[in-house]
């Protein structure tokens, strides 16, 4: 009894993986796991858990395939439009519930004019690419970039980072285009799942570091620090998210060279360069991680 309700939870663990790996290794991870000798256990240890879940997540990164640089690559690519859109979509709402929230109410068009046409392209360009209607949402972004604008210049005059985001995404939607035929599509659910991940990672606020309060910002320190934690846990193993994360990084960056209106004054200013320099390292990290794991599988 206690064997067969430890492979039951065992199997639920296997589910992490994708259904292709689990039908042709699960009955063999079983019996690594599991063994022919009797036990009572009940439960997998922590460290089993934790370690099925990395490997789910070294597969669904590519780690099996025939070129698993080009997975990453080119998957990373795809999810990375997915989350700059996503991003853009939110800062995008946020702002346009605030507009409404202080005076927007008594002006609803000019509100709808400045930012409601830009959020809605971009919500459309995202479900597209979401749908995987990939050439439709090569169109529709690069609308999102131009339509808005020429309706309304307010979010481009005021370098809002919603606006940058259709602009960063419309390059990878492209390139996505000419994605190999032997590298399959990331699955639509797994696809979601990262994207809500790096807006998680997004929605972690630094402010409270900046309180008043010791306590509120021995909080907000924990709760960064935790964040960023669970986010490399995840992204160490399936690298495609340290590609998918490094264009929703580019946002701040763009920002604030808008703002500053010249790339010398932008390096001067060390609140903007970090979240350039992080994209580049994580890219470059991942890139050389991946190639150097499958040499030695090699």
């Amino acid at each position: 009894m206690s064997a067969d309700v430890l492979e039951k939870r065992y199997r639920m663990l296997l589910r992490a993986y994708p259904a292709g790996y689990r039908r042709e290794r699960a009955d063999e991870l079983l019996d690594t796991l599991i063994g022919d000798e009797p036990t009572t256990r009940r439960w997998p240890s922590p460290r089993e858990a934790a370690s099925l879940i990395r490997g789910a997540l070294r597969v669904h990164g590519g780690s099996t395939a025939p070129r698993p640089t080009a997975v990453l690559l080119w998957q990373g690519i795809h999810l990375g439009a997915m989350a700059v859109l996503a991003l853009g979509a939110l800062i995008g709402l946020d702002d346009l519930i605030e507009a409404f929230q202080f005076g927007g109410l008594a002006e609803p068009l000019t509100v709808l004019r400045n930012q409601g046409v830009h959020e809605v392209m971009i919500g459309a360009a995202l479900v597209a690419l979401v749908a995987g209607r990939t050439r439709t949402a090569a169109v529709l972004v690069v609308a999102a970039a131009v339509v808005p604008t020429v309706i309304s210049p307010y979010l481009f005059l005021n370098g809002l980072p919603q606006w940058w985001a259709p602009v960063v995404a419309t390059p990878l939607i492209v390139a996505g285009l000419r994605r190999p035929a032997d590298v399959p599509p990331a699955p639509r659910a797994n696809a979601v799942l990262v994207t809500a991940g790096i807006l998680a990672l997004h929605l972690i606020s630094a402010n409270g570091l900046r309180m008043v309060d010791t306590g509120a910002r021995i909080g907000a320190a924990a709760l960064v620090v935790v964040g960023l934690a669970a986010f490399l846990w995840v992204a160490t193993a399936d690298q495609r998210l340290l590609i998918a994360v490094a264009p929703t990084l580019l946002l701040g960056t763009l920002h604030q060279l808008g703002n500053t209106g010249s790339a010398g004054e932008l390096l001067r200013r060390p609140d903007a360069l970090p979240s350039l320099v992080v994209a580049v390292l994580v890219v470059v990290g991942a890139i050389v991680s991946t190639r150097l794991r499958q040499r030695t599988r090699a």
